[in-house]
């Protein structure tokens, strides 16, 4: 059932929107102070997470938030940025390169006016820049990362240029504009005419691809193929062309990456800072001991591991070991945490499709002892698809305490048993195949053992912890996990190139910390069928009709529909601590914050103080 908000007249949509804004507790800032000109700042690099992906238009193998936050958005912006510094989600107007979008004809119109900025190389970011994306979206939509069958850009009838600054698109059907505004429009970043080639001698333009989606193909593989070549993002040319404040001066693959100012930036929030540097680290203690030594860091992370046990009730820890130079500021993940279980697997995609097996794994992880422990007081339990903080008006009571499926390792084991499953040599097996109520379920064959391999991201050592005590507990009712620990881009590359069958679809399941959200925590691109983005290829008719309802309208019941159905169903998720982050701020940065929404890092609002 699709539900509509038939309004008569246009809608522009603000910040806040009834669904658009969260509530307090998204956002935190490092402090005031005058600002004054010049210096280097130095951002501290999450271990093993160094950018690898210059160019904007994303495939899933290369979709990483370190990689666009940390990288692209400094340099190429989105049509419309999200989150601010008071805890909103919504839409900022004055970060944004085009005005709020104006809704009309049953919410199945769209217009978009451009903001006057301009590229580095003195040309406009205008319509045709935005109809240049548009045209690369609908040409190599199965090669963007967030693509959704059925949706953006399958959704949009026509993207026309109807004014030097102004792009109309027209719709398929009438759609909500929170989650149209938030998911999709969230992901066009003009593209310029100096990209609109097919070689590097090729003149700007003459590929054709801004005019003519058909000549697009050409153009989306001389694009990918140069952002392939790491060595050259600082030295070539083409990567120059950039409309956001900063440009690079310097990468290497390693991630040292430095910044300068874009002397020719047209937007707000010019940067203060001379330089902008990222440092990477092989591991989070080895970023621990640069901070502790000195003020080589502007800012950085700190794991739990290396400061005071934090109670739930603190927004940061009693004592600060790094008082001296650093203010500690807390920030909060607005994702999914879950560990993804390959529904395509050809040796357990049908167990894990049992929705008692989902259940048992759920019960054997110990989310209060890993909050506790791993992450020392710097996380929270995560009992289904929206983050609980910050709170925010997404969230149900169907995730508020412990959930549907706390932990009980003798439940686990009890619903295993009484599906069929025996436990022989340390491991349940499958001695009861078929489809009645106690039996091992569609699929399952006889003599299938509970022994699956988890791969994790080594990134953040409170991961492994978690894995090891999950193994464990696991191990109690039957549940037998080999852990294959990798860095982060590493096992992206792993768990993302499963299409139905093929070496690929080898992984069993995978924990890798977070999906973040756009705006709007909605399942669309994480659970529908057929999304890159939907790694394990779930697939459920109920809860895609759940799903699509809440793509139509703002009505909060139909979002709370579907959230209370995906935290009962456990979609191809289960459900893990979602970390909250402590950041470090050096003590004479001004301007530093963490909004909820993670649009990107935000470096040209920084300044030193005296």
């Amino acid at each position: 059932m699709r539900l509509r908000k038939a309004l008569v007249a246009p809608v522009v949509l603000f910040a806040a929107a009834a669904l658009a804004t969260a509530c307090s507790g998204g956002s935190s800032n490092s402090g005031g102070g005058t600002p004054t000109e010049g210096g280097t700042a130095v951002f501290a690099e999450s271990p093993g997470t160094q950018p690898n992906w210059i160019f904007p238009f994303v495939d899933s193998a290369h979709n990483s938030g370190y990689a666009t936050g940390d990288l692209q958005q400094l340099m190429y912006r989105e049509l419309y940025w999200f989150g601010d510094a008071q805890g909103g989600t919504g839409v900022n107007p004055q970060k944004s390169l085009a005005e709020p979008p104006v809704f009309s004809d049953d919410n199945s119109k769209v217009v978009i006016n451009v903001k006057p900025y301009k590229w580095s190389n003195g040309e406009a970011v205008n319509a045709k820049d935005v109809v240049f994306w548009m045209n690369m979206m609908f040409a190599e939509k199965a090669n963007w990362y967030g693509y959704v069958p059925g949706q953006f850009p399958d959704n949009v009838k026509s993207a026309t240029a109807t004014g030097p600054q102004q792009v109309t698109l027209q719709l398929t059907d009438s759609y909500s504009p929170t989650w149209f505004t938030g998911q999709e429009l969230a992901q066009i970043a003009p593209l310029p005419m100096a990209w609109d080639k097919t070689s590097d001698s090729a003149a700007a333009g003459s590929g054709g691809c801004a005019d003519d989606r058909a000549k697009c193909d050409a153009v989306y593989k001389y694009l990918y193929n140069k952002s392939k070549d790491l060595s050259t993002y600082a030295t070539d040319p083409l990567w120059q062309v950039v409309d956001g404040p900063w440009h690079l001066t310097s990468f290497d693959a390693e991630g040292n990456i430095s910044y300068d100012p874009n002397p020719k930036y047209s937007g707000p929030d010019k940067p203060h800072l001379a330089h902008y540097k990222m440092q990477p680290f092989t591991s989070t203690s080895a970023e621990f001991n640069t901070l502790r030594s000195g003020r080589t860091i502007s800012v950085g992370g700190v794991a739990g591991a290396d400061l005071p046990q934090k109670k739930a009730n603190e927004k940061v820890p009693a004592t600060n070991p790094l008082q001296a130079n650093y203010n500690l500021v807390p920030a909060a993940a607005w994702g999914w945490s879950s560990t993804i279980l390959n529904m395509d697997n050809p040796k357990f995609g049908a167990v894990f499709k049992q929705l008692y097996v989902r259940q048992a794994f759920q019960q054997t992880l110990d989310q209060v002892t890993d909050v506790n422990v791993a992450y020392r007081g710097y996380a929270t339990v995560t009992t289904g698809p929206v983050p609980i903080n910050p709170d925010n008006a997404y969230v149900t009571d169907a995730e508020r305490g412990a959930g549907p499926y706390p932990f009980d390792k003798a439940k686990a084991k009890s619903l295993l048993t009484a599906h069929g499953w025996t436990l022989q040599n340390g491991a349940m097996t499958c001695t009861a195949p078929g489809t009645a109520p106690n039996q091992c379920g569609a699929g399952v064959a006889a003599g299938t053992r509970l022994e699956l391999t988890l791969q994790y991201s080594t990134g953040n050592p409170a991961y492994g912890r978690i894995m090891q005590q999950w193994k464990s507990d696991a191990a109690e009712a039957g549940i037998v996990f080999d852990l294959k620990g990798q860095e982060f881009n590493a096992l992206l590359g792993d768990v993302s190139d499963c299409h139905g069958s093929g070496p690929a679809c080898d992984w069993q399941l995978g924990y890798f910390g977070y999906q973040q959200y756009n705006a709007v925590p909605t399942g669309d691109q994480l659970l529908l069928p057929g999304s890159t983005g939907n790694l394990g290829n779930y697939d459920d008719p109920q809860l895609d009709k759940l799903i699509e309802a809440t793509l139509h309208s703002d009505d909060k019941n139909a979002f709370a529909a579907y959230e209370d159905y995906a935290t009962k169903t456990l979609p191809g998720q289960i459900n893990m601590p979602l970390r909250g982050a402590m950041e470090v701020v050096a003590k004479d940065l001004g301007g530093v914050s963490f909004p909820a929404v993670q649009t990107a890092r935000a470096p040209e609002e920084w300044y030193f103080t005296k």
